[in-house]
């Protein structure tokens, strides 16, 4: 081969080898991408809140605020949602590892076992299950870029990362003309996670540098994007942001941002949130295997299994209406120390028809605390009315009867004898719909012993009328 034909296949060898490299780079190949997942998704208790609410007043001096701020310092690297609805995760994650200047905690387990999925969910939710269940570092649960399944999650992680403080509703909703210098006074703090929303004219996606400042038009309210202020410039008035695209987008994987964006179409800032106290646990000492319920009527029987346990003082059952506020509601002692599985049950009697939540806040003898997943369980209303035969039948002291209602009625239960004549009046009242009990102890309207014989017992639930008999032994 001569040096002319020499020259040439190694040129075309060159070319080959950079369009290689070109292709299966993922940096370079982010910046011709320009389809990128968003997913911030604001619940409806959220926005309703901020109908009905003000910000609180907040009382600082602007003038005595630095003229920069910049929080990047503490970051972890730039991470990649990909095609993943997951930036409400990912910019949680990202506070979380600033605060506590972590470098890699695992997104994947927000998205699979937190209130939101891949399709979207909120960052308020993610702080929630940050602070109530904690965090475990990345090789817990690698990202996949899916919903993914919670009990993948590794069962004894190393440790885990927590938060003592955040915000659900946020510090305010919508932005307004106050939210610029409401933002700088939080970021004298720490970072904040706010929203915005990404034009649809391809400008943010396609963005590579500079200062964004978006002069397009209204902006459609489902694109809505998490993300994270690190910090703000006053001289040259702009915000400092964390994206969640990887570090090929942007200025590697941050984007400066108009103060003018605040109150445009892009919306940026709103609801912002904030967290503090992160602080590292251990991983519990309780292998929680299985955490159930059945229903019964107007019962619930929460069971779970533990596979072992280590400095166990007991279980905190946690009930809640809205998913939000807990309330304990009872203590269930634990075994201590032991490797042999243990199981464990607790019945809740008398509920309403309607929606619950529970938790079970696991307690070692040192006071730490970990909460378990959070099971929803609905109590539905029965079908129709219903009134039971009485057991016992015949009966000496006492004697209980059964009764179910489809819906709230007005409630009339009385006992008669066999000429027609009122003994008592068991219930006079409105009642809720769903299944109800009531015990006759033989005794008249006066507190006297009905003699031996045959009675009836009769209901009247709105249209509603049964008769049954029963036999009173002496």
């Amino acid at each position: 081969m001569d040096d002319r034909l020499f020259k040439i296949a190694i040129t075309l060898f060159l070319l080959a080898l950079v369009l290689l490299l070109f292709i299966f780079d993922p940096e370079i190949f982010a910046n011709e991408n320009l389809s990128y997942s968003k997913g911030l998704i604001i619940p409806e208790d959220v926005t309703e809140y901020w109908e009905s609410h003000y910000p609180d007043s907040i009382n600082y001096n602007s003038n005595n605020f630095p003229t920069t701020v910049d929080w990047s310092i503490n970051d972890s690297n730039v991470k990649n949602q990909m095609s993943c609805g997951s930036c409400w995760a990912f910019a949680a994650v990202a506070l979380v590892e600033n605060l506590g200047v972590q470098t890699d905690l695992s997104e994947q387990v927000i998205v699979s076992c937190a209130s939101g999925n891949c399709s979207g969910g909120w960052y308020g939710n993610a702080l929630k299950y940050i602070h109530d269940s904690g965090i475990p570092e990345e090789n817990c649960y690698q990202y996949i870029s899916s919903n993914g399944d919670c009990q993948k999650t590794c069962s004894n992680p190393a440790c885990l990362e927590k938060i003592a403080n955040y915000d659900y509703y946020g510090r305010w909703g919508v932005p307004t003309s106050s939210t610029i210098t409401d933002l700088k006074n939080l970021l004298q703090s720490a970072p904040v996670l706010v929203s915005m929303r990404v034009p649809a004219d391809g400008t943010f996606e396609g963005y590579t540098g500079g200062i964004y400042n978006y002069e397009g038009g209204e902006i459609p309210s489902n694109r809505g994007h998490a993300v994270l202020v690190v910090g703000y410039n006053d001289t040259d008035g702009y915000f400092f942001v964390k994206n969640s695209w990887s570090s090929g987008w942007g200025e590697n994987g941050y984007f400066r941002i108009s103060y003018d964006d605040v109150t445009d179409d892009v919306q940026f800032g709103g609801y912002a949130c904030t967290a503090s106290g992160a602080y590292t646990t251990q991983s519990t000492p309780v292998e929680l295997s299985s955490f159930t319920f059945e229903t019964m009527n107007n019962s619930i029987k929460l069971m779970w299994n533990t596979s072992t346990e280590t400095n166990n003082y007991g279980f905190d059952i946690e009930k809640s209406v809205d998913k939000i506020n807990f309330t304990t509601i009872k203590f269930i002692k634990g075994f201590g120390t032991t490797s042999v599985p243990q199981s464990y049950s607790y019945t809740e009697t008398d509920l309403s028809v309607g929606k619950y939540y529970y938790r079970l806040k696991q307690i070692d003898f040192d006071g730490k605390i970990t909460n378990s997943e959070i099971l929803e369980v609905r109590l539905k209303s029965p079908q129709k009315y219903l009134l039971t035969q009485n057991y016992p039948n015949p009966f000496n002291s006492e004697t209980l009867i059964f009764f179910q209602l489809p819906e709230n009625d007005q409630v009339s239960f009385k006992i008669y004898n066999t000429l027609g004549q009122e003994i008592k009046t068991l219930v006079e009242k409105e009642m809720r719909a769903g299944y109800h009990n009531i015990t006759w102890d033989g005794k008249d309207a006066n507190g006297w012993a009905a003699p031996s014989g045959l009675y009836y017992y009769q209901i009247h639930a709105g249209k509603f009328v049964n008769t049954k008999r029963l036999v009173l032994v002496r």
